[in-house]
């Protein structure tokens, strides 16, 4: 509804609705990526020449494209104008892998920990103060110099945490929103960060009138670390006021796009794979994770908990079957690196015990994650932390073995899927979750059936853009009226 109205819209994130890809007679593009994209592309597209999107050149191909002014060129593809900041590849580096995907990946998904790391040092806040901040300076000035006037901005997760404060700073007249994809653990993730890198993240954010999470945890966190820099949070209203102003805070669940994966995991390749996750299951009980391979995913000790299910349940040998379809994730990044042969090990254990129990997918082909929703018995989703998770949604939407989905207390979509799922409130405790295993497998046809029905209704209670146009209509609310349409998260 909103989309209808005499209203322009800048978008601005870390990725772009496409990338661009070298070939021998110059350059193709692919796309939209997947998470958030497709729906904010689906309302871009609505908006038409009212919409623009900014974006960081991601790759070689992207800067060389961009440096030929081939980002600009763009609109008639995809129905908007679309830019690129300029980024050159070592800052971009800095910005992305040193800053964003491991001190505020680490920080909001409180995995210091996990990683064994106790804090960072100096390189780490001389990329912060020389890669990451004049990222964020140069998404809000290219918004400053292209937004029309009266213009909804929407900063995309934790890659621009202090861009709204900068796009404060030039253009304070315009409405700004900055949502946060990931988890927001709060000042114990937060605070080991750097000084002053903490209050820098925080206040950049407040510097938008709407900040946006998944879920209420993340907004329980958020407000914590809002207290802890001095802020004053009202959470009856939803509401922080920091230096002389306000921002509002609001949850917005992401959901599917159950129709478009219906749709495809119905297809020949994704049928293909579910035929031949049947034929190696046989008569047993196939079990299914699909993650990037990521060590907020809690991969290993979801491996080690089928080890053990098998340890204690000599009856269940030869009869559960694990499918992990993973995909690399940032492989620069040593910690990583490090994180994958674990995965392998800990496979290589519980198979040199149980031969043919776990296999492996280690390549990124969705097609044969649809196949395997499809069939499973028993999704596992055992992460620590996760600011939505939409393979527990994704899952039950497409299965047709009334699967059993298992769930872990620290996936955002606990919060409206957890009464259905069988629960690990402890996602680190190997031995609870192997306990949670069991129960899903030995739940009766009946409780299978309601678990199952009442998951799909869930994940397909709303669609992606009423998502989006959600956050718009806030947002609209917020130029006109001073205040968001939408009721406060209720954080428990």
């Amino acid at each position: 509804m909103l989309v209808k109205e005499d209203i322009s819209v800048v978008l601005a994130s870390n990725r772009g609705p496409v990338s661009f890809v070298a070939t021998e007679g110059g350059f193709t593009t692919k796309g939209p990526a997947g998470g958030a994209s497709p729906a904010l592309d689906a309302v871009a597209r609505r908006l038409g020449d009212r919409a623009e999107w900014i974006a960081a050149p991601i790759s070689d191909a992207d800067r060389a494209a961009h440096a030929a002014g081939l980002d600009e060129t763009l609109a008639d593809e995809l129905g908007y104008p679309f830019y690129f900041v300029e980024v050159d590849a070592d800052t971009y580096h800095r910005y992305y892998n040193d800053v964003s995907n491991r001190m505020l990946w680490f920080a909001n998904h409180c995995l210091w920990d996990e990683m064994e790391l106790d804090r960072f040092g100096d390189d780490e806040l001389d990329a912060w103060n020389n890669a990451y901040e004049p990222v964020n300076r140069r998404f809000a000035q290219k918004i400053a110099d292209t937004a029309a006037d009266g213009a909804l901005v929407m900063f995309q997760d934790y890659h621009l945490a202090t861009a709204p404060g900068h796009l404060r700073d030039l253009r304070p007249e315009l409405t700004s929103m900055h949502f946060t994809h990931s988890s927001f653990c709060g000042p114990s993730g937060l605070d080991r960060l750097p000084r002053p890198i903490p209050r820098e993240v925080i206040a950049g954010m407040l510097g938008a009138d709407l900040v946006g999470f998944h879920v209420p945890p993340w907004v329980e966190g958020f407000y914590a670390c809002c207290e802890a820099a001095g802020a004053e949070v009202d959470r009856g209203r939803g509401l922080v006021r920091h230096d002389g102003r306000t921002t509002w805070v609001r949850a917005y669940p992401i959901p599917i796009d159950a129709h478009n994966l219906r749709e495809r995991a119905l297809g020949e390749a994704a049928s293909g794979w579910s035929e031949r996750f049947r034929m190696w299951a046989g008569d047993g009980h196939l079990i299914v994770r699909a993650d990037r391979s990521e060590p907020s995913k809690n991969i290993v000790r979801g491996f080690q908990a089928v080890g053990s299910l098998l340890d204690r349940r000599p009856d269940l040998v030869g009869k559960v079957r694990f499918a992990a379809c993973l995909y690399p994730s940032r492989e620069e990044m040593p910690e990583y690196k490090q994180y994958a042969d674990e995965i392998d090990q800990s496979i290589a254990d519980v198979n040199a015990r149980f031969p043919g129990s776990i296999e492996l997918y280690m390549e990124d082909d969705f097609d044969r994650t649809l196949g395997a929703y499809r069939v499973y018995d028993v999704l596992l989703v055992n992460s620590i932390m996760d600011g939505m998770n939409l393979v527990s949604k994704e899952g039950p939407s497409l299965n047709e073995r009334d699967g059993v989905l298992v769930l872990s207390k620290g996936a955002g979509s606990f919060s409206e899927l957890g009464d259905d799922a069988v629960p690990i409130t402890d996602p680190l405790d190997v031995e609870e979750t192997s306990r949670a295993l069991e129960i899903a497998l030995e739940l009766g046809p009946d409780d299978r059936r309601t678990r199952a029905e009442d998951l799909k209704r869930l994940a397909e209670a709303t669609k992606p853009e009423d998502w989006i146009e959600a956050q718009l209509e806030d947002l609209a609310a917020i130029r006109s009226d001073g205040e968001p349409r939408s009721a406060p998260a209720r954080v428990d």
